[in-house]
C-alpha cells in the first residue's frame, strides 16, 4: 500500500502555519513600509516585537513564530511593555492560529486596546 503524504493532516497544518506566518509578515511589512529582511536589520528583537504588534493583533506564539523571536523572549517583552502600559492583552481567549490552543490576543496599537476588553462581561457595580 502506497503512503500518500500529500493530504496528510501534518502537511495541511504545516501549510496553514506557513500561510499564517506569511500573512503576519505581510501585514507588518505593509504597516512599516519595510521588508522582513529590513525589519530584522533595523530593529533589535525587543523593538521588532513591539513594532510588529502595532500592525497586527495576534497571539504571542503567532507573532514570535512569524518574527522569529524565541517565545521565552516574547514573554519578557510582553511583560515589559505591559508594565509600561504600551501593550494590552485581551481578557478573553481565542484559538491561536499556530498552536490551535486557547490563548489571549496582544497588541501594542492603542487603537486596538478597547477592542481587547470584552465589553459583554457582566459587571456587578
Amino acid at each position: 500500500m502506497e503512503n500518500n503524504h500529500k493530504n496528510s493532516p501534518n502537511k495541511r497544518q504545516s501549510e496553514d502555519t506557513t500561510l499564517i506566518i506569511n500573512f503576519i509578515k505581510s501585514k507588518v511589512e505593509k504597516g512599516t513600509g519595510l521588508t522582513y529582511k529590513e525589519l530584522k536589520e533595523t530593529y533589535f528583537e525587543e523593538e521588532l516585537f513591539y513594532v510588529a504588534l502595532k500592525y497586527i493583533t495576534t497571539t504571542k506564539k503567532a507573532i514570535c513564530t512569524a518574527m522569529e523571536i524565541p517565545v521565552e523572549a516574547g514573554c519578557r517583552y510582553k511583560r515589559h511593555y505591559e508594565k509600561e502600559s504600551l501593550l494590552k492583552q485581551s481578557n478573553y481567549d481565542v484559538v491561536c492560529p499556530i498552536t490551535k490552543h486557547f490563548a489571549r490576543l496582544i497588541s501594542t496599537n492603542p487603537n486596538e486596546f478597547d477592542g481587547l476588553t470584552n465589553t459583554n462581561q457582566l459587571t456587578l457595580f
